[in-house]
């Protein structure tokens, strides 16, 4: 792997390019693992696309309506998802600077009934210190509407 590659997938990328937190987690309709749920026809038909939720406000700043397809970009990937627009994500107030913030589930992948873009392709490939565990709950990427 070059120095360049190493960069790409250890660094966060600079928040003038990629203006919005990403953050990953799981939803009820998932079941332990994308693997798993993805080849589970009824949990398939429940969650059949990969999705990315965000605010009012983030959604009117880029013109983008609940359901229209978006691309989420970071420095180490990019995917296409459908937006839901949703109070359940709101936008923060950091020191008197706005900070937007989308969530995508942990779930799609490129084999199974449903298959779609891996929020894990966003994601740097960083551990925690103490645990090794990779570090994919916060990550700096940018939405556009495709």
């Amino acid at each position: 792997m070059s120095r360049d590659d190493q960069e790409v997938l250890f660094t966060a990328g600079e928040r003038a390019e990629y203006p919005v937190v990403g953050t990953t987690y799981r939803v009820s309709e998932h079941w332990q693992s994308g693997a798993m749920t993805r080849n589970l026809s009824w949990l398939a038909e429940l969650q059949p696309e990969m999705f990315v939720e965000m605010s009012k406000e983030l959604a009117e700043d880029l013109s983008i309506k609940n359901g229209d397809k978006v691309k989420v970009k970071s420095q180490r990937g990019e995917l296409e998802a459908v937006a839901i627009v949703t109070p359940r994500v709101q936008r923060f107030d950091v020191g008197g600077e706005k900070l937007d913030v989308v969530g995508l589930p942990w779930h799609w992948g490129f084999k199974g009934l449903v298959t779609g873009g891996s929020a894990n392709i966003l994601t740097p490939a960083v551990g925690d210190a103490n645990t090794a565990i990779p570090e994919t709950k916060a990550f700096l990427c940018k939405v556009e509407k495709v």
